[in-house]
């Protein structure tokens, strides 16, 4: 009789597992070292003004992956501390964005309008000196919060720096919307310490005023966009939660207050941010260029079960920074568990995360310093083996938040 042909059991025909992705850590310690030693691509350029913001992603970096310390030498961090206290504003008050604007010894009254602290300069300077391990001692505490109060307008709402028109309302070329209340609420907080730790009385900041602003940029859809009545974005979202955390004013006390507190709808917003986790499109349009303005075609529904990062609006591709906005703003209203941890990890891991280390905006783009720092916090919400615990609400190393905290100027003068 013939042989009769066989067929293979299931067992022996089934595929083996994908090996799961891991967080190749010696790559990354290579790509923050290239970048904080070394000179950057060209594209950054056009960061010149805003050269604090590029420290703060490479040392912040190095510091979430815990080689802050290890690889960088103490005669380094020593320049690159004075570094950033050459960008404090002659007369304390603030920092400025990057040396750029320094006159030097041709600053006048005339002219110092030229040469503005701004918002973002100073926490990014504030953060990456703590995270240098930096005391803050050389910081006008007293004058940067003072300053700091003449930001904001009646309506809540902070304006980046002083343009020289007294009238923060007339002047139409400063921007209101949530990123500069968060930065504002970030230095407040880093800055003003317990009640009675100042060597004077400074005027607050009116928080009741600005949490009332924070909740009027909620969009029809209950996420928040740059101000009243504009489309949500999840970006502004965090920036409005993370805001309201450092101001205490994120989680209502469990009886009545008078003082305005929390999300106007909490479960709303959360779904919103929930539906952010999207399949990556690799797959493009052919009209649709990485740099057109076309937007990208909308991703399949329902996304497939891996590798699914998130988006920061309605109808657009997945991009790595927004792991970090809408993970940072679930973690800090503790939903974090609510997320595909592992779809976003494999999207990070295997999409966006390069070869040569560090993190692109979207798969095939190459790395740059921003997503590169925002993918590494955001693996490090997830507790990622080889990342350090993250605080979410400041984009840092809980241990810079711990080292904020554990300085004595910080704390109530106690008198004889």
């Amino acid at each position: 009789m013939a042989d009769v042909p066989t067929t293979s059991t299931s067992a022996e025909t089934a595929v083996p597992p994908k090996p799961r992705a891991t967080f190749n850590k010696e790559r990354n310690i290579k790509y923050w070292l290239r970048c904080l030693r070394t000179l950057l691509p060209t594209e950054y350029t056009s960061n010149d003004l805003n050269r604090t913001s590029l420290a703060f992603f490479c040392v912040n970096g190095l510091s979430v992956i815990g080689e802050l310390g290890n690889l960088t030498k103490p005669e380094e961090h020593t320049q690159w501390i004075n570094w950033l206290y050459t960008c404090q504003v002659p007369s304390g008050a603030g920092f400025r964005g990057g040396p750029a604007t320094d006159l030097s010894d041709r600053l006048t009254p005339e002219n110092e309008i030229w040469d503005p602290p701004t918002l973002p300069g100073t926490f990014f300077c504030l953060i990456t000196l703590l995270a240098l391990g930096d005391d803050l001692s050389r910081v006008n505490r007293e004058g940067t919060l003072e300053w700091l109060a003449t930001l904001q307008r009646p309506d809540g709402s902070f304006a980046e720096m002083r343009s020289g028109i007294e009238d923060l309302e007339k002047d139409h070329t400063l921007t209101r919307d949530p990123r500069f209340i968060y930065l504002a609420a970030a230095v407040r907080w880093l800055l003003r310490g317990e009640e009675g730790s100042l060597s004077r009385d400074v005027k607050d900041i009116d928080v009741d005023q600005a949490v009332r602003y924070l909740q009027s940029a909620e969009a029809h859809d209950y996420g928040f966009g740059s101000r009243p009545g504009a489309e949500s974005h999840a970006g502004h979202t965090f920036c409005v939660i993370a805001a309201l955390s450092l101001l205490d004013r994120l989680h209502p006390p469990k009886t009545p207050v008078s003082y305005p507190v929390g999300l106007p709808h909490p479960e709303k917003t959360l779904h919103w941010l929930l539906v952010r986790q999207q399949a990556p499109t690799n797959v493009e349009h052919p009209d649709f260029k990485q740099n057109s303005h076309i937007s990208p075609p909308p991703p399949s529904f329902p996304p497939p079960t891996t590798c699914n990062g998130f988006n920061g609006r309605d109808n657009k591709r997945t991009d790595t920074c927004y792991s970090f906005w809408v993970v940072g703003a679930l973690d800090l209203l503790k939903k974090m568990h609510l997320v595909d941890a592992e779809s976003n990890r494999e999207y990070l891991l295997e999409n966006t995360a390069h070869i040569i280390g560090g993190f692109g905006k979207v798969a095939g783009a190459p790395p740059d310093v921003l997503h590169s720092c925002l993918g590494t916090v955001c693996l490090g919400i997830f507790r990622e083996e080889g990342i350090n615990r993250v605080d979410s609400a400041l984009c840092t190393a809980l241990q810079t938040k711990e080292r904020a905290e554990s300085l004595e100027w910080r704390k109530k003068k106690v008198t004889a």
